[in-house]
């Protein structure tokens, strides 16, 4: 019994330590391995991050995840952010050869070798893989206003560590439900704070929530949609998240015109915002209306530069 107890306060000590409390009452375990759940993206990755010193089992962690209602994360644990990062330093660079930029990727790039090798086969060979979803939130008086945040992820693709202007999206699964694909983006990049409280706004999302337009991005449709949020919940004050951070609204004609020295969107955002717009000017004549798919211009310029490097290097 002492054994176990010393345990548990070692693990406690190092949970504090990694997930300090974000203004609530003093967390128990539980509410910890919560937050080290939504940062790491899956329980594999808590367990090893905290060398297996932990005070609850694998099961037990799980069994929380399902109790607060938490969409768990869809498939391999690779982000979306850092893929997309990833074509777009291939790009800048003008040479796509994986290999000479892996090895000096940051040690918090989380995919591997394997994993951008084969991002980068589909790019050029124009297979899609995987699904992700992205939402376009606006405030309740104004479908103008987009919500952005900076993301965490290494901006590798201008030498700086951090900030890419995100829009809130991630890796979907095939085939599921599309209230868990938008209530995983939610839970992970909007209402964190909420979601780890159980307070989660699940009426935000409806169950005849349709796409506005899919975006191939790297290997990836990415399905866009938007949510008018009510005014209780408008507030930048309202929004929290482990992978995000710096909210606010900008207008949807700040993001697609003029903005390239204020503002380092991540690729695609533009697309997925230009998207929204001609979705809105169209829909509201157009009751039919069907969602298009584009394809990202990453993804042309990324195939039309592997064309041209395999001709100019091949005897």
């Amino acid at each position: 019994m002492i054994a176990t107890r010393e345990y548990n306060q070692t693990s406690l000590l190092l949970m504090k330590e990694k997930f300090p409390s974000i203004g609530q009452r003093e967390d128990s375990y539980e509410l910890k391995a919560i937050k080290a759940y939504l940062t790491y993206g899956s329980v594999d990755k808590v367990f090893r991050a905290f060398e297996y010193n932990f005070p609850i089992s694998i099961a037990e962690v799980h069994r929380l995840i399902q109790k607060r209602g938490i969409v768990k994360a869809a498939g391999p644990n690779s982000k979306l952010s850092e893929a997309i990062t990833f074509m777009t330093l291939l790009l800048n660079a003008r040479k796509p050869v994986v290999e000479e930029f892996y090895k000096d990727l940051p040690h918090k790039f989380q995919s591997s070798l394997a994993t951008m090798h084969r991002i980068v086969h589909n790019v050029k060979e124009g297979i899609i893989r995987r699904v992700g979803t992205a939402l376009i939130i606006t405030p309740y008086d104004n479908p103008d206003m987009i919500l952005v945040a900076d993301d965490n992820a290494p901006r590798l693709d201008f030498g700086k560590p951090y900030g890419n202007v995100s829009l809130p999206m991630g890796y979907s699964k095939q085939d599921e439900l599309v209230t868990d694909s938008i209530k995983r983006v939610l839970q992970q990049e909007v209402f964190t704070n909420d979601t780890i409280n159980m307070t989660f706004p699940s009426w935000v999302v409806s169950s005849r929530s349709s796409p506005f337009m899919y975006l191939d991005i790297a290997d990836v449709r990415v399905a866009g949609y938007h949510i008018a949020l009510p005014k209780s919940l408008s507030g930048i004050e309202s929004f929290s998240s482990f992978k995000l951070n710096n909210f606010r609204y900008i207008p949807l004609t700040e993001i697609l015109y003029n903005s390239d020295i204020k503002y380092s969107f991540r690729a695609g955002i533009r697309e997925i915002v230009e998207g929204y717009r001609n979705y809105s000017e169209e829909a509201a004549d157009n009751p039919s209306y069907e969602p298009v798919t584009e394809i990202s211009n990453i993804n042309v310029n990324l195939r039309t530069l592997a064309l041209e490097y395999v001709r100019h290097t091949q005897p």
